[in-house]
């Protein structure tokens, strides 16, 4: 009786204590940084030297739409865009009545998804957020520690030095980062500019200022640092690739255009919607989708601000419900088609004392990253739509530590096997 007594006590022991990693994670975003930049651009130093030192994949899958809001909102909630509901950078909410724009912060737009910063506050940890979409609304009754109100002037080396010194001087266990380049650059000259390669090696550099920093303030030890992009981008030549849409479409079909361009979104007018579809269907360099018909490989149709009529252009296309204003933007590339082109992947990079050194897989989905940033957190995720099976390959074995709490079950288990043996024995 006496050996069940101590094998129970043993259980109660080893019952509290779980796998544990460091349990801080610095979050970096690279808007537009294309999968390929880092083979096809000379003399990127700092790229290299990360992946040399932790882990890499060829190209990491962006969600539809691919573009700049909804896909860094699925990068930070694990969830597709019809789960969290961020479903473009112009959308409009049928409950609310209400158009979305890149300064909108009213909690119901973000409210779909838990991003990484409530998730970590609700757990009791700190988190703080130098820019990143949605971070400067309350969402589900929660804000980042600290954040930053958006402001591009802030210079790059400014963000790096405020962002780190929260892990040392707040105590933060998770901190995001947004850099708006080389995503600005590419729109204005193309992914194949001289211009967007001198871009793409400031952002190595600036790779190689948050490394260095970090080694300054003795975090690389302590710190996991994960690089992301949200999307990639193509050429779209506002001259050639240019179709108005009102060339195509009586404006009796529609009553709405909630946005347009790459990915076009529409209300018909009331009884016109099959009339409407068939005159689109006769357009060459798009595809038409009613809601119901738009593929499920998207994960972009069960949500109401998804509209009824969907109009996808071609890679390089444009199809513009203005298209005077969208030639004003002068731009020669974009982003927003199908997250199945190759020009539409993105990177991801991570080092740190939690990470493999030299490990490159093929592929992750930007989703997989919200479960990954939990696990190396030592946080439950809330729902999502990632898998730690697509990232576990670049993990260390982790440290096992003592912390009952995350067991308590267990313990109570072992515990009342202690008791019972004990008034056995008595």
């Amino acid at each position: 009786m006496q050996s069940v007594v101590l094998l129970a006590l043993e259980l109660l022991m080893v019952s509290t204590f779980v796998d544990s990693y460091t349990g801080k994670v610095l979050l970096v975003s690279m808007d537009g940084f294309r999968w390929d930049y880092v083979n096809k651009i000379s003399g990127l130093t700092n790229f290299s030297k990360m992946a040399a030192s932790g882990v890499t994949v060829d190209y990491a899958n962006s969600t539809f739409a691919t573009k700049t809001f909804p896909c860094h909102y699925s990068i930070i909630t694990g969830l597709f865009e019809e789960s969290h509901g961020i479903v473009g950078n112009t959308m409009y909410d049928p409950e609310h009545n209400a158009t979305f724009g890149k300064n909108s912060i009213e909690s119901f737009w973000f409210d779909g998804g838990e991003p990484l910063w409530v998730t970590t506050i609700k757990q009791n940890k700190k988190a703080g957020v130098f820019f990143w979409p949605g971070s400067e609304a309350e969402i589900r009754g929660h804000r980042p520690t600290l954040y930053m109100k958006y402001n591009e002037s802030i210079p790059f080396e400014h963000r790096i030095n405020t962002a780190l010194g929260w892990f040392t001087e707040q105590n933060m266990s998770f901190v995001a980062m947004y850099f708006n380049e080389p995503d600005t650059m590419s729109h204005k000259y193309g992914p194949d500019s001289q211009q967007v390669a001198d871009k793409v090696r400031e952002m190595d550099g600036v790779l190689g200022k948050i490394l260095d920093t970090m080694d300054a303030k003795n975090l690389s030890d302590s710190v996991n640092v994960i690089v992301v992009s949200d999307h990639g981008m193509t050429d779209s030549n506002l001259t050639t690739q240019m179709i108005d849409m009102w060339e195509v479409v009586n404006s009796s079909l529609v009553e709405r255009v909630v946005d347009s361009g790459v990915v076009t979104a529409i209300i018909p007018a009331p009884g016109r919607e099959q009339e409407l579809v068939e005159t689109l269907r006769n357009q060459s360099h798009v595809t038409v989708y009613r809601k119901d018909e738009i593929p499920d490989r998207f994960h972009y149709k069960n949500h109401p601000r998804i509209m009824p009529v969907i109009v996808l252009a071609d890679e390089g296309w444009q199809f513009s419900a203005n298209v005077t204003t969208l030639r004003r933007t002068n731009m020669t590339a974009d982003h927003g088609y199908s997250n199945e082109l190759t020009s539409m992947r993105a990177i991801f990079f991570a080092r740190g004392p939690d990470f493999k050194k030299g490990v490159k897989g093929t592929s992750i989905r930007l989703v997989d990253i919200y479960p990954l940033v939990c696990k190396l957190l030592n946080i439950q995720p809330a729902p999502n739509n990632g898998s730690l099976d697509n990232t576990a390959m670049f993990l260390e074995d982790p440290v096992v530590t003592g912390r009952a709490s995350l067991h308590l079950g267990n313990s109570l288990v072992a515990l009342l096997i202690v008791t019972a043996m004990i008034s056995l024995i008595s």
